[in-house]
């Protein structure tokens, strides 16, 4: 299965992912990494998204924090502080390099400079692959919401080491690229 076709993220930022999550406004135990859920909005079984066009259009410049990895074990077995590290480099990484294409890349805030903050909630294995759940969202400078998205994605074959593989980096790329055009969309490009 292609790995293109599970993404769907966010992007904005990102980010990756739900079912295990249960990541919705009507949520009940969903790790509280967005600054708000209410504006969510259902996109299709594993997507909550909501964007804000005119707000996201007055957003030129963007920082890209940390991507947080919010889970310490997948399937009872504890991932270890490296391979968290690297997880959230690679999705970072990624997403950087996916918004430098148009927009700058800034590391201070500043006018029309918004924060892309991304968080994978949950990671799991279902039938021998992996699976994340991404939580992402803009910031404009003022701290408000102009864009979220929680997603379900599943990658393809789970292998130790799974962000170095080539199917990994097509499907965080890929998420990313999503990011991307939320962003181009909202400036009407």
């Amino acid at each position: 299965m292609n790995i293109k076709a599970y993404l769907s993220l966010v992007p904005v930022a990102g980010l990756l992912c739900l079912s295990a999550c249960k990541t919705t406004p009507q949520m009940t135990s969903r790790p509280d990494f967005l600054s708000t859920y209410d504006h969510l909005q259902k996109v299709d079984a594993t997507t909550w998204r909501y964007v804000s066009p005119p707000l996201l259009a007055n957003c030129n410049k963007f920082m890209v924090g940390p991507v947080k990895v919010l889970f310490t074990e997948v399937e009872g077995k504890p991932l270890t502080l490296e391979q968290r590290q690297r997880t959230a480099d690679f999705v970072r990484t990624a997403i950087i390099m996916a918004v430098a294409k148009r927009y700058p890349v800034v590391s201070d805030p500043g006018p029309n400079v918004a924060e892309i903050r991304v968080a994978l909630t949950e990671g799991y294995r279902t039938g021998g692959k992996v699976g994340l759940c991404v939580q992402g969202e803009i910031l404009d400078n003022a701290n408000t919401q102009v864009a979220a998205v929680v997603r379900t994605e599943l990658s393809e074959i789970y292998v130790p080491r799974w962000e170095n593989q080539a199917t990994a980096r097509e499907m965080v790329e890929a998420w990313a690229q999503r990011l991307l055009t939320a962003i181009d969309q909202a400036h009407g490009k």
